[in-house]
């Protein structure tokens, strides 16, 4: 894959899939199910048996934006106004991708 597919996914991708698995009210079952699956992509990454490579990065980051997803759907269910909710999704937005900037400052760095 190159640069460009890569920056592609990363940046646009992730949070779009963010704002999808915000769109919708956030209910009991669905924070249960978010849940189970970010803690399925942490454990897949973690014990899978192949050296760590492009596929564990993926399980890692799909389970961050996850994350991220779980953290604004519980922010959103707080907030009344709708520039509240848009801000808030925006920031979720931005956040998805803090680990692609981590990880290409550090492989900037080492070289």
């Amino acid at each position: 894959m190159n640069y460009g597919g890569a920056y592609v996914i990363v940046f646009l991708g992730g949070p779009l899939l963010m704002l999808l698995l915000t769109r919708r009210e956030a209910t009991q079952m669905a924070f249960l199910l978010g849940a189970g699956i970010v803690t399925a992509l942490i454990a897949a990454a973690l014990f899978s048996n192949a050296a760590p490579g492009l596929e564990t990065l993926g399980m890692l980051w799909l389970a961050w934006v996850g994350t991220v997803a779980l953290c604004v759907r519980a922010v959103m269910r707080r907030i009344e106004t709708k520039r509240g909710l848009a801000l808030t999704k925006a920031i979720g937005a931005m956040a998805c991708v803090i680990p692609w900037i981590g990880l290409a400052a550090a492989e900037w760095m080492v070289g």
